[in-house]
């Protein structure tokens, strides 16, 4: 099975290589590494994309326009490269500003000159001015305190593992994000250089050597994935019925408080492509979610064929268990957990106050709420993008479908009722 990217594969915006000052505003403070085991890492970022475990079922995605497109808050616009060394000190602290072309798949590829026959870890930021991180005091270092993540200078001592693994960010404005405020990402890998896998640098201009002769030095060459540090959101919604209705807000149970800035045991398939386990804070809280659509309540007009496709919001990723958890019975015959429930809010008024009235049917005059739980859905990893799709159908009987799709698409059949 193959999972599209979020959104869709773009073109590469260019392979540029970068030096001290690049085209995209590159800021890059280094240790020298002139030594005989200096070497060239060219560093590829890419945007990773996997959906929540699932099981899959005919028809992709990917095949709908909708999920070809990538907003600009899914973007990355600014990119952190922090390299760290086995003593737990900086080599390279790199700051990239990507607002004039912001990358939507793939970007490359960073040069950076580093220390050979050696482990690095490198912590991937995108997006770091979207949310605060209040940063621990550096283990052993009492002189210099560090507020924010250009404050590192390569030799410095760096937070450990242990501490980076252990930050918490949370939403001060969960749901919206856009061009301007684009959806925070991270990631940490770690790598080993060895002379396995080098190739010499033929287009570099290589050093000196102790005679003075010109050493050409050897370069590897990788791509990282970084992550969205959120789920995504989209709802569609289809009234075939014969009467308009006018949706006033959406309510989803329920969003965490707090996520780990980085996954944090994130598990996927063997192929990458799923998610199989994450952790979360043991300080995350769980409450109600609702998401108004302003002033005026979307009309959803009568004998439509077309969807109605509502502006996506974005949840911080969770393990929310509800008291009421249920095992819902789906078209195969099997049992799958579920735990959060999403509610749509309709009214038979227009927005100047007219109440166009129910009918002796099924449908009430007024506002009123359907609420089901979302089958198949027990957990919430980031980068996960959630599709529902709702059909409206006769206006004696209101018959409701959901599309679960993270990519890969689900069927989900909620017993919505009023």
């Amino acid at each position: 099975m193959r999972i599209k990217d979020w959104g869709h594969i773009v073109s590469v915006l260019g392979v540029c290589l970068l030096l001290i000052c690049g085209c995209d505003g590159r800021s890059d403070e280094g240790l020298s590494s002139d030594g005989p085991d200096a070497v060239y890492l060219d560093i590829n970022v890419a945007l990773r994309d996997a959906p929540v475990s699932g099981r899959s079922v005919s028809g992709r995605a990917d095949e709908d326009p909708l999920y070809d497109q990538v907003t600009d808050a899914e973007k990355m616009h600014t990119l952190r490269v922090i390299l760290v060394r086995p003593d737990g000190r900086v080599e390279h602290n790199v700051y990239l500003d990507l607002t004039n072309a912001p990358v939507s798949d793939r970007y490359g590829k960073i040069r950076l000159k580093v220390q050979g026959n050696e482990e690095k870890t490198i912590y991937l930021l995108g997006n770091e001015t979207s949310v605060s991180v209040e940063l621990p005091a550096v283990e052993g270092e009492t002189s210099r305190v560090f507020q924010s993540w250009g404050d590192f200078k390569p030799g410095d001592k760096f937070l450990t593992r242990e501490q980076m693994a252990g930050l918490v960010l949370s939403f001060d404005n969960v749901g919206t994000f856009n061009d301007t405020h684009p959806l925070p990402m991270s990631e940490c890998h770690t790598v080993m250089l060895t002379d396995e896998g080098l190739e010499p640098d033929d287009e570099g201009q290589g050093q000196a050597g102790e005679e003075g002769e010109k050493v050409v030095l050897k370069k590897k060459e990788i791509t990282l994935k970084i992550t969205r540090a959120a789920a995504k959101f989209t709802y569609e919604i289809t009234n075939k019925s014969s009467r308009d209705y006018w949706l006033s807000g959406i309510r989803i149970e329920k969003s965490a408080s707090h996520e780990y800035l980085l996954p944090n045991g994130m598990k996927y398939d063997d192929a990458e492509n799923e998610v199989t386990d994450f952790q979360v804070p043991a300080s995350a809280e769980y409450t109600s979610f609702n998401q108004s659509y302003g002033e005026e309540n979307v009309k959803l007009e009568a004998k439509s064929t077309a969807p109605v496709e509502l502006s996506s919001f974005y949840l911080l990723e969770g393990k929310y268990e509800n008291a009421d958890d249920v095992y819902s019975a789906n078209m195969d015959g099997k049992n799958y957990k579920t735990s959060y429930k999403t509610a749509i809010t309709l009214d038979t008024k227009d927005n100047s106050g007219i109440d166009l009235g129910g009918n002796a049917g099924s449908i009430p005059s007024g506002s009123f709420t359907l609420e089901d739980f979302f089958p198949n859905l027990s957990t919430l990893p980031r980068n996960t993008h959630v599709v529902v799709k709702i059909t409206i159908g006769d206006a004696d009987d209101i018959s409701w479908q959901v599309d679960l799709r993270p990519y890969s698409e689900v069927i989900l059949e909620p017993g919505f009722g009023i």
